[in-house]
């Protein structure tokens, strides 16, 4: 009977040995597991291993008999957290992205799989830093966005600018018909306005999708604030009190105008939206400030900045929105009330202007936005009244396959003493061409024809005269550019929509130059 107890004694011996070692190897492998493991008695944690204290920068013994709710991220509602407590408690078991901080505050994201193990109660949370993947992950989705919108956008730009075309060429007839009724001469000028806007924004589209690009010259900010304001002022509620300051007595930068417009414009209705048609104010400034260099924010040079601000007493915004409302497409309005590009739109004009633009705002205390440009000194470019049309006699072929602007051709290049032909169809254009070819002084052709199209046409023509000057214009293109037109012979190119005033003076350009 002894020789049994000791046998018995001994296989007790060896599993407890074997256990204790089996333990030993678990917790060496979670000890140094890559990824984080906490024990926990419900939520209050009593083991976490080294992975873990990496992760979210406390150590050990800061966890110790701490609720693990320590980890839940301040942007994220408490019924989120709540949600998964009651999962884990029903099914005993939950699995997904848990929006979480570190011990300095920094959100993380990890990817959390909690279990409980019934017969101790113990609930066993393993997890996975992924906060790096999912940004790259938001980066590839956001530059597939972007890719949308430049596909989107030379899309349209063709057609809506040859919509422009028409609407910016016969009303600035219109007005010269009218001198003797001023009334009817300040509407039309305002259509003008308007529509010159219009191909702006177009214009703005498409360099934001990186498919256009602006001539910057030395521009005064104040006018064209003061400008975009007034253009503004139709659509500000009575209820909003607007206030104007222009104290900047230096406010030269380098841009192009409408960059300075679609700055001034979407944050003016973005703080218009946040004032939700209730009474309120608003206040523009322009504004000169210096600042010193540190080397982060504002470069490493010290210079004269010049500032805009948009100040608001709208609904203001939580610490979590504003730390996102330059992502593309963030937006805290119903659908179909925001597309989200607005203030993406700004923060991309004013980084590519070599400035800086900052944000303050309190829920109920509204929102103060400034635009910081660096100065350009007193180099502003005359932007004066325009030069008197220049004229000429020389016959003109002028091929646009809408109608429209084959009209709005014929008429304007008439009235400044031409002879003009013109044809719809780069086919006819060249049989007639080469029927006579000495009795054209100038060609000007639309790009983007059916049958044959502007570049095509370009290269006949001068088979058959070499020394034809050309005009190239387009409302967009991805095919053809200033660069590859000159390429094959054309002496210059054009972006419709055009005013009378550009191509007057592209047709004299050409014709003096030959």
């Amino acid at each position: 009977m002894e020789e049994g107890l000791r046998r018995s004694r001994d296989e007790l011996e060896r599993r407890v040995t074997e256990r204790t070692e089996e333990i030993k190897h678990l917790a060496e492998a979670v000890n140094n597991a890559l990824d984080g493991v906490i024990l926990a008695h419900g939520y209050t944690i009593f083991y976490a291993n080294p992975a873990f204290t990496r992760i979210t920068g406390y150590s050990e013994q800061e966890l110790m008999n701490k609720n693990a709710s320590l980890f839940r991220s301040d942007e994220v509602p408490a019924s989120f957290y709540e949600d998964i407590r009651k999962r884990i408690v029903a099914d005993k078991a939950w699995t997904g992205i848990y929006p979480s901080k570190r011990k300095d505050g920094t959100p993380i994201y990890l990817q959390l799989q909690a279990s409980v193990i019934e017969a101790t109660s113990v609930t066993v949370f393993i997890c996975h830093d992924v906060t790096e993947k999912l940004q790259l992950e938001e980066k590839l989705r956001q530059a597939h966005k972007m890719e949308a919108i430049g596909t989107l956008a030379g899309g349209i730009a063709h057609d809506f600018n040859n919509i422009l075309a028409a609407i910016i060429g016969f009303t600035e007839m219109a007005i010269e018909d009218v001198p003797d009724r001023p009334l009817v001469g300040k509407n039309l000028q305002n259509v003008m306005t308007s529509a010159i806007r219009a191909r702006d924004l177009v214009k703005q589209i498409l360099a934001f999708s990186r498919k256009a690009s602006y001539e910057r010259i030395p521009v005064a900010l104040s006018p064209i604030v003061q400008e975009t304001i007034k253009l503004l002022r139709a659509s500000i509620p009575a209820t909003v009190d607007l206030t104007l300051s222009m104290t900047a007595s230096r406010d030269t930068v380098i841009a192009a105008p409408v960059e300075v417009q679609q700055i001034v414009m979407n944050l003016a209705t973005n703080a218009l939206l946040a004032l939700q048609d209730r009474q309120g104010s608003l206040e523009i400034a322009v504004s000169n400030i210096d600042f010193e260099p540190d080397g982060t924010t504002w470069g490493r040079v010290s210079r004269e900045y010049i500032q805009i601000t948009i100040k608001d007493s709208g609904v203001g915004m939580a610490p979590g929105v504003m730390k996102r409302i330059f992502d593309p497409f963030f937006t805290t309005r119903e659908v179909g009330k925001g597309s989200g590009m607005g203030l993406a739109v700004v923060y991309g004009i004013v980084k590519d202007l070599g400035g800086a633009i900052t944000v303050e705002s309190e829920p109920g205390r509204g929102s103060t936005f400034r635009v910081f440009l660096p100065g350009a000194g007193d180099a502003v470019k005359d932007e004066g009244k325009q030069a008197s049309l220049v004229r000429g006699n020389e016959h003109i072929l002028f091929v646009d396959d809408e109608a429209l602007i084959a009209d709005w051709g014929r008429e304007a290049l008439t009235r400044l003493g031409y002879t003009v032909t013109t044809v719809k169809d780069g086919r006819q254009a060249l049989e007639i061409f080469s029927a006579n070819p000495s009795l054209f002084d100038l060609i000007i052709t639309d790009q983007a024809m059916p049958q044959m199209s502007g570049s095509d046409l370009c290269v006949e023509l001068l088979r058959t005269r070499n020394d034809i000057p050309i005009i190239l214009c387009t409302g967009h293109s991805e095919t053809t550019s200033a660069e590859k037109a000159e390429q094959f012979g054309v002496r210059e190119f054009l972006m419709k929509p055009l005013t009378r005033h550009e191509l007057a003076s592209a047709v004299r350009r050409v014709l003096d130059a030959v």
